[in-house]
């Protein structure tokens, strides 16, 4: 009984050909490699253990290897400035473990995992800072009316204009 394996290798190898199997088999070598390629450009030192994985490559990884250009994800950008620093080392390094891919380039970018969901700005709730009257805009301008409020819908609406009405009279008691 054949192994699952030797069919899936023998259904690529008759339909891509013998090439393609070893490009495969090259590409899988270079994406399983990274910690050993990030450890030759920042070996341990006396503190490490020899063993120890470079922080460098526990916070990146490769992402994807297209027309020569290998694309290396970090998960913080002061990862990838770190990186960016050895890039022409790591480039060598990839080149010399992988001469059959024929790497002419490495571009880093931030790991979609790590990039922040911008929040919702949070309504300007502030009390009033006193301000002296000089120091206002509206001290050396004419005096504008407050914009008059539009249709009221519901009840809410009227609550938040009186609210408004009420803000505005408190301004204007201030710098008076």
């Amino acid at each position: 009984m054949r192994k699952a394996g030797d069919i899936v290798s023998a259904l690529f190898r008759d339909r891509f050909g013998p090439d393609f199997m070893e490009s495969a088999k090259s590409s899988a070598g270079l994406f399983s490699s990274w910690e050993k390629i990030v450890a030759e450009i920042w070996p341990a030192d006396e503190e490490q253990k020899k063993d120890d994985v470079p922080a460098a490559a526990v916070h990146s990884r490769i992402r994807e290897l297209e027309k020569g250009v290998l694309l290396v994800e970090a998960d913080h950008p002061g990862w990838i400035q770190i990186l960016q620093t050895k890039q022409a080392e790591l480039l060598a390094v990839v080149r010399r473990r992988h001469p059959d891919l024929d790497i002419r380039a490495i571009a880093f970018r931030l790991s979609q995992a790590s990039r922040p969901v911008p929040a919702a700005p949070a309504p300007d709730v502030a009390a009033p800072v006193p301000v002296s009257k000089a120091a206002t805009p509206e001290a050396a301008a004419p005096e504008t009316a407050t914009p008059s409020p539009r249709a009221k819908t519901s009840t809410g609406d009227e609550d938040f204009y009186a609210a408004l009405k009420r803000l505005d009279d408190s301004i204007k008691k201030r710098n008076t």
